[in-house]
């Protein structure tokens, strides 16, 4: 028998794949795709997957200081109040599992992330020894406590998802 004629897995595949075509090219029809609920399992899991970028962008500007780059991701433009005095928010390992809950509209959620939250505060030089800390560069005092982070979301028109509101609850 000559090479060209020997039958080898390669030419098997390529024959299934040669009769397939047209099948696959046909596709699942929209209707059946919605009735077993594909198309919201998906829909969901595309909007989790926005979330949690837009979540980790808004930590990422927050811990690199750059609130006017974290306000952008606010569907009103404008930080939370929240963060007033945060310096640095890191995700909790020992709190509870982070929570995310779509409304029943599917364009907002709410979601509760577990924080250690660092802020710093001025010390008021209103004494000797705290001028004597400010003379020194040491106006700030850092506290570091854990906290509840509730945050609200919006689906937006043209960028997708959006913080709607953001608070810090003590743990």
């Amino acid at each position: 028998m000559s090479e060209e004629n020997t039958p080898t897995r390669r030419s098997f595949l390529k024959g299934g794949a040669i009769i397939a075509a047209p099948l696959a090219a046909v596709g699942l029809p929209a209707a059946a795709l919605a009735a077993d609920g594909r198309a919201e399992k998906l829909a969901r899991l595309e909007a989790e997957k926005a979330i949690r970028e837009l979540h980790q962008g808004w930590l990422r500007q927050v811990n690199s200081g750059n609130f006017a780059a974290a306000a952008q991701l606010y569907a009103n433009g404008k930080c939370s109040a929240a963060l007033n005095g945060v310096c640095a928010a890191v995700p909790d390992q020992a709190g509870e599992a982070d929570a995310l809950e779509f409304a029943s509209d599917g364009k907002r959620a709410s979601a509760t992330y577990a924080f250690v939250v660092e802020s710093e505060t001025l010390i008021p030089a209103d004494n000797t020894l705290a001028q004597m800390r400010h003379a020194q560069g040491e106006a700030m005092v850092r506290t570091s406590e854990r906290r509840t982070l509730k945050a609200d979301y919006v689906q937006t028109r043209e960028d997708g998802w959006a913080i709607a509101k953001l608070d810090f609850a003590q743990a």
